[in-house]
């Protein structure tokens, strides 16, 4: 064990996952207090300039102030300052240059008091950014501005920078703020006029990198709302300000309306930020005229605003023609930012990313746990240069429920060839091992007064659906019992409200008329031992496992021609009748629910007689019998009353 646990110090300091190289980090705000709409500045001392990094990552922590949390959305951004002027008094004067992050604060009605829904008053959540195309502002001292929106007290930035050694995917030339700032939808024409940027001989690549965000009773909840952006009057790219995805975000449950999508953006987490691909399309040499739109059609809304940021980054040729990148492990993981994909037993899913000049057309995915069986899978699909794709991969064996041995995940042989860079083609992931349920159990699931909204699905490990449960009544309690063999399962529970996204608000939730619901597993006989969110947005989704004492056997297919438990019910004495067909070593174990051996007794040359286990020490209370020969075990629930 102690191999991993260095390994393990090596890989997993500072966000679960760093690479091999060589890596500075660098702090600006630590642990401000946002107490009131305004900026708060705080100086990062970054390194000189001279030095080439592949990556550069900021980390962007957020959590309730010294004072509280405040019940309400509001947007912060993190943004690089630049020198500007000299005041009456002498004091240089900074300007925004460039905006980094925006980030919206949850509701944190819930995230104030211990043990609040789940929330400590100590939590924080990780907002992660690729900030590489900033590396040349990010040099020696610089001004680094968090502003917060609110009109309330409070959340809370840390602010950490993380620059790995290494050749970038592209050298920039620069990065031109050509639209930022907030206006109403009814004035963007007037504030956002076409702009004539000149474009060097030396860009030999561009994008355009846009973030922006609707907000206002209008602006918040209206899809269909467009932007585009255009080069001499043609239209280059047509995307919707819109997420549809907001009662599947990671920082659950909070207070508010959460689970409501939005233009853009959902409380606690990030407004979407896109890369759009000039390259093909800009003229090198000469001015090209750029324009930036909102627009929808027959559209005139009382109360509604955008603030966006849009970006233009020139590059020199990219560095690579072939480099297939291992971006991200989602599951297994212990990132914030994947917390509904985890813990998992199941199917390891991770992002790749293209980072050559060729389309990447195939790659090879290899993962595993560190010196073990290793898997492969075989990519095919079409990415362009800074695209990525999210894959799922083959379900794989888990060699220990003890031991963390280290998992990893690697790209090769992209397009059939050689990859030019192959420094960034390993992760490894950092995880947690899920629970293990009792063999037999039942789902308590009671409905709402909107059943139609709600059901659930238990998938095995290979995907396969075991159970489903739809179409039930208002109000209803339903009782699903399950006797599952040893082996890694999904219990997934939904509420898709027929894709009406003001619908997908769990079993339970403050701002409808739906009631209340609630999903529970229960002992049998017992208690219940799981309690499930029921104010969990779009989906649920928990992965358990059964015990693993199977192994290299076969269950209940005893080749025995008699074999009897009594009795059942026990109180101080349990008898096992027992007829051989061959003569064989025979070990038998007795077990709680949670697989802790409490009898195992092994007998040498047993063909038949009776076997006498003393339980007189047992609790009341329901427990497994094995039996093992011939390389078959017999397992049957024994239940003890005293």
């Amino acid at each position: 064990m102690n191999k991993y646990i260095l390994i393990l110090i090596s890989i997993f300091t500072f966000g679960e996952i760093i690479s091999q190289e060589d890596t500075t980090f660098v702090q600006a705000h630590n642990y401000v207090d946002l107490d009131w709409n305004g900026n708060y500045d705080a100086w990062g001392f970054f390194p000189d300039g001279t030095t080439s990094y592949r990556k550069i990552l900021m980390h962007y922590d957020m959590r309730c102030s010294s004072s509280g949390c405040s019940g309400w959305d509001y947007t912060t951004k993190i943004i690089i300052l630049k020198e500007d002027n000299l005041d009456e008094e002498g004091n240089l004067t900074f300007i925004n240059d460039q905006t980094l992050a925006n980030v919206v604060t949850p509701y944190g009605t819930y995230m104030q008091g211990s043990g609040s829904e789940g929330f400590s008053p100590n939590w924080v959540q990780r907002y992660t950014y690729d900030v590489t195309d900033f590396a040349h502002l990010l040099v020696d001292s610089v001004k680094m501005r968090a502003f917060y929106g609110g009109w309330s007290t409070g959340f809370n930035v840390t602010l950490n920078f993380e620059f790995i050694e290494g050749t970038p995917p592209r050298n920039v030339l620069n990065v031109q703020n050509l639209w930022s700032g907030s206006n109403s939808y009814s004035s963007m024409v007037e504030v956002l006029p076409d702009t004539s940027i000149f474009i060097p001989q030396e860009a030999k690549n561009s994008a355009m990198r846009v973030t922006i965000s609707g907000h206002g009773q209008d602006g918040e909840f209206t899809d269909g709302v467009n932007y585009y952006l255009k080069l001499d009057n043609n239209n280059l790219y047509t995307q919707e300000i819109w997420r549809d995805d907001c009662g599947e975000v990671a920082l659950y449950p909070q207070g508010g309306t959460w689970v409501y999508d939005r233009a853009n953006w959902c409380p606690g987490d990030k407004a979407t930020t896109r890369k759009h691909e000039l390259t093909s399309y800009l003229t090198t040499g000469q001015d090209n005229l750029l324009d930036f739109d909102i627009y929808k059609s027959n559209w005139n809304p009382a109360e509604a605003s955008y603030i966006y940021d849009v970006q233009l980054i020139t590059y020199e040729e990219p560095n690579f023609s072939l480099d297939a990148v291992m971006e991200d492990i989602i599951a297994p993981s212990t990132k914030q930012e994947h917390f509904r994909f985890n813990p998992s037993c199941s199917n390891p899913i991770v992002k790749i990313k293209n980072q050559g000049s060729q389309t990447l057309t195939s790659v090879e995915i290899i993962y595993g746990f560190e010196g073990y069986t290793q898997n492969s899978y075989s990519w095919l699909g079409s990415l362009e240069i800074g695209e990525t794709e999210k894959v799922e991969l083959p379900p794989i064996n888990w060699y220990s429920w003890e031991e963390k041995v280290p998992f990893y995940a690697r790209v090769e042989a992209p397009n059939s060839s050689v990859d030019e860079y192959n420094v960034n083609d390993l992760l490894y992931s950092d995880y947690e091992f899920i629970e293990e349920y009792p063999s037999t159990f039942a789902m308590w699931f009671k409905t709402n007064n909107v059943p139609n909204e709600s059901s659930y699905e238990l998938r095995d490990n290979d995907g396969n659906l075991l159970f489903s449960r739809s179409g039930m009544s208002a109000n209803t309690i339903y009782k699903d019992t399950f006797d599952l063999d040893p082996g890694c399962y999904k219990f997934q529970i939904l509420d898709t409200g027929g894709n009406q996204y003001t619908n997908e608000d769990g079993l339970s939730w403050w701002a409808n008329n739906d009631g209340s619901g609630y999903a529970r597993l229960k002992n049998l006989p017992g208690g219940f031992f799981k309690y499930y969110e029921d104010d969990f947005g779009t989906e649920l989704t928990d992965y358990f496992r059964i015990g693993d004492y199977s192994i290299g056997l076969n269950y209940n297919t005893f080749s025995s021609p008699f074999v009897e438990i009594y009795p059942n019910p026990a109180n101080n004495t349990l008898f096992i009748e027992l007829e051989l067909i061959d003569q064989s070593d025979v070990s038998v174990l007795l077990t709680d629910l949670n697989g802790k051996i409490i009898h195992d007794i092994d007998y040498c040359n047993f063909k038949n007689g009776a076997i006498n286990l003393n339980i007189e020490s047992l609790n009341s209370g329901v427990y497994n019998c094995f039996i093992v020969a011939q390389n078959s075990v017999f397992n049957k629930k024994v239940i003890v009353v005293k």
